[in-house]
Parts: structure tokens; sequence; C-alpha cells
């Protein structure tokens, strides 16, 4: 059991380069839970919320404004985690950790995540995260200030690719257009509008639930408007 449960760290950017010795240590602390599209791992403002790993499937963080108004946040995909910043600060989480498609996760409680996150090799994978999340908060805050739809629609892609900046043409997978529209601040018919003009000019092509860039240079041209 342990055998399989160190094959899925390895899959994930948190452990992607630690030792085998590492990753059995942190395969006795993981538990593996399953969830259906709707449920939430975690509520905002949990001081118990646990270190969130995804193997599978598709999870959402989410602010809830003062009249009620969920705000999405960012998309965590397979491969990615979310919860880390609360663990290390020692303070209850800051969004919902919901839960878009059927997903398999690896959970740690907040003892066990700060053992793990004090280990050298995921320290230092923790930090190269932070760092980039840093850079695309940036890039989302400046984002929002575009006049442009298609310029806010267009940095919400680029945002997706953040694992596959080495990929010529990657494959992502996209919020659903509800969430596009809440994150740029645009009607849904809008993102379907700018999803086409992207589809038929090239710059992107749908290969499933998925979507290929096509043309990554182009598609920057139009996040800095």
């Amino acid at each position: 059991m342990n055998s399989d449960k160190n094959r899925l760290l390895r899959d994930q950017t948190l452990f992607s380069a630690s030792s085998e010795d590492v990753l059995s240590w942190a395969s006795n602390m993981l538990r593996i839970a399953e969830y259906k599209a709707g449920d939430h791992i975690c509520f905002q403002g949990d001081p118990m919320s646990p270190l969130v790993l995804l193997m599978s499937g598709q999870l959402r963080t989410s602010n809830v404004s003062e009249n009620g108004v969920e705000i999405p946040m960012e998309m965590i995909n397979p491969g990615q985690s979310t919860g880390e910043w609360a663990i290390v600060q020692g303070l209850p989480i800051l969004a919902n950790i919901g839960v878009v498609r059927k997903s398999i996760v690896g959970l740690f409680n907040r003892a066990d995540a700060r053992k793990l996150l004090s280990e050298p090799s995921v320290s230092r994978a923790l930090n190269v995260k932070m760092a980039l999340q840093l850079g695309h908060f940036v890039e989302r805050h400046a984002s929002q200030g575009l006049p442009r739809a298609d310029a806010r629609i267009s940095a919400i892609i680029e945002s997706a690719m953040s694992g596959a900046k080495n990929d010529e043409f990657p494959l992502i997978e996209l919020p659903n257009q509800a969430t596009i529209a809440a994150m740029a601040k645009v009607s849904r018919e809008t993102v379907s509008r700018v999803l086409k003009s992207l589809e038929l000019s090239g710059v992107i092509a749908k290969e499933g639930r998925q979507v290929r860039v096509r043309d990554r240079t182009k598609l920057h041209s139009l996040t800095i408007g």
C-alpha cells in the first residue's frame, strides 16, 4: 500500500524532488480520500484545514464576500496542492476548498503537514510554488485593470498554464465558463464569445474537456492588451 502512495506522491509538485525515504515517511501520514463534484474539503475560517494534494479531478478555492457571494480564486489541477499558507502561518484558512469534478486527494493533518513542510526538499518545492503564485497574483491583479474582456480572459488562460512553462503547445484544463466569468468580471456570454474567437483565430483548440494552446505568443499579446 505504501508503495502505491509513494508513486502518487512522486507525481505531486511538492514531492517531485524528494528521496524515497522522504516519500515513505510521508506515505505513513498520508490519507487518501475521494470527493464528488459539489463537495467541500474545508471552508473559509477552518482552523484545522489540512494540506491538500490533488491526485485526480479538479478543485477550486474561493472566498465568500460579506453579502454571501462566492468569489472564485484559483483552480487546482492534478499534481498541485493547496492549504500550505494557512498551515505555515498557523492561521485559519482564508478560502473554501471545493470540488469541481470527482476528485481523489491526499490529505495531511496540520501537525504532520508542518513536519513535512520543514523537510528541506519539500520546503524548497514550496518556496518555488509560492514564488510562482506571487507572480500569478501580480499578473491577475494587473489583468483586472485591463479594459478589454478578451485581455482579462486571455490572462486567465495564461495563468492556467503555470505547470506547462516548457511545453510549446500545452494542454490545459480551464475552469468552467461561469468561473471564468466571475474571475474576469464579465458575463458568461462574453466568455463564450471570446473563447470562440480564440478558437477561430487558431490561438486555442478544444480537445474534449481540455484546451490546447496553439499560439502562446498571440495569447500573451492579447493578455497585455
